[in-house]
């Protein structure tokens, strides 16, 4: 259980504010601290010293309003799809500035992409290349290519394992001689930029992220000897860790730094052309600085346990209820904002659903909630309503806040589900 006490000043708004927010756009309803979030792109670019770039993964939340906040402060933007492209686009990026990953790009996507001058097309296959080149061909616009590679070497420090196995993200290393010779084969329609890996996220420990840059160094140096490629750009994936409860963990940029940095140098300084370095970070920048905000409807007791059950649950916050990409259930980070000096007690909060897996918390220790009491789901600035089923249950979405130098404004309105007939 977490001890979720804490005065809610912490989440450093007001405590008035939140019936303010709540009168004003209903309820349930995100905020997002677009200040917070810039100031942890500084802290990450402070930390590398100038030696690689800061990309932004657009999945991890890509409201468009956080997104126009972020134009002069990150880099460039990590997209996954089309409609992120675009999102991406009417937030202020160049396209030159973005990179593409997927495993399962269409020929319209791969379209979109190189008309559009996307600076990285990640190739997660030779089939990727064929069909890349082919529509280059056929449209008359070179493709800026990079190989996505999944390493032979398993990284057992990341939580969430994307590289280092059978996966569908990729092309083994082992097959990255055949994949640079088509590469070199298809030019001029393949503009080849460099390498691409990502081999997992929600890394705490900073030995883990060493390794797999040095890892991941060696196999653009072996690839640039073997095939007489040369690599301008090398996205060293991200998977900083942060974690959701209570504690506030995360991967410690201070500690991480005096290790990494020296291999970072080392590449620039030892190679012979000009080359980019990028770290592509979603969850570890935007985490801490959103919140979900929702509202007991109900308290209900059943064989000796309290539940609350509130407007809002897995529908808007997938995530909160353990069901997005968890291995082990735990609670997010959770506040009475209402009455925070409240008794503590033990409670499991529930969500307006059918399914016995709709709940924010379960068994959680904080100031013990009345009905008609604002609760706030901390840690919710990404993963949330970008990774929900926001038609199940046929419930209005959330409105989208976002507070940009110190003023909050709608990232995005609340829908109802005849919006999206």
């Amino acid at each position: 259980m977490n001890d979720n006490t804490q005065d809610p000043q912490t989440a450093d708004i007001p405590r008035a504010d939140w019936e303010q927010l709540a009168a004003q756009h209903g309820t349930p309803y995100f905020l997002y601290d677009a200040d917070q979030v810039r100031q942890r792109v500084q802290a990450v670019r402070n930390a590398l010293q100038g030696t690689a770039q800061v990309y932004y993964a657009v999945k991890a939340n890509p409201n468009l309003a956080l997104l126009r906040s972020l134009v002069s402060h990150a880099d460039g933007v990590d997209i996954s799809s089309s409609g992120e492209l675009v999102q991406a686009q009417l937030a202020g990026f160049d396209a030159a500035s973005m990179s593409l990953a997927g495993p399962a790009k269409t020929s319209a996507e791969l379209e979109a992409a190189i008309r559009a001058g996307v600076g990285c097309i990640s190739m997660e296959s030779v089939r990727e290349i064929e069909e890349c080149a082919r529509i280059a061909r056929r449209i008359g616009m070179a493709a800026h290519v990079s190989l996505r590679v999944n390493p032979l070497q398993l990284n057992r420090a990341f939580g969430m394992k994307m590289g280092g196995r059978a996966i569908q993200f990729g092309i083994d290393e082992e097959e990255l001689p055949q994949a640079s010779a088509r590469v070199l084969a298809l030019s001029p329609w393949l503009d080849f930029q460099g390498l691409h890996a990502y081999v997992g996220s929600q890394c705490f420990d900073p030995a883990g992220i060493v390794e797999a840059t040095r890892n991941t160094l060696r196999i653009t140096r072996e690839l640039e000897q073997a095939s007489g490629l040369r690599c301008s750009k090398i996205n060293l994936g991200g998977g900083f860790g942060v974690s959701h409860g209570q504690e506030r963990r995360e991967l410690d940029l201070a500690v991480l730094a005096p290790a990494l940095l020296p291999l970072l140098k080392a590449h620039r300084d030892t190679t012979p052309w000009p080359c980019t370095l990028i770290f592509e970070l979603g969850r570890f920048l935007t985490a801490q600085a959103g919140i979900y905000v929702t509202r007991v409807v109900s308290r209900k007791a059943s064989r000796g346990k309290l539940f609350l059950a509130c407007d809002g649950g897995l529908n808007h916050h997938l995530g909160a209820a353990g069901t997005f990409g968890a291995t082990l259930r735990s609670n997010f980070a959770l506040y009475n904002l209402s009455r925070p000096q409240a008794p503590p007690r033990v409670c499991s909060l529930a969500g307006p659903s059918c399914n016995p897996t709709d709940l924010l918390g379960v068994d959680a220790v904080l100031p013990e909630p009345a009905e008609g009491d604002l609760l706030g789901v901390a840690m919710s600035g990404s993963y949330g309503l970008t990774a929900s089923p926001i038609l199940f249950l046929g419930r209005d979405t959330p409105a989208e806040l976002v507070r940009t130098d110190g003023a909050v404004v709608v990232g995005r309105r609340r829908h109802t589900i005849a919006d999206f007939n």
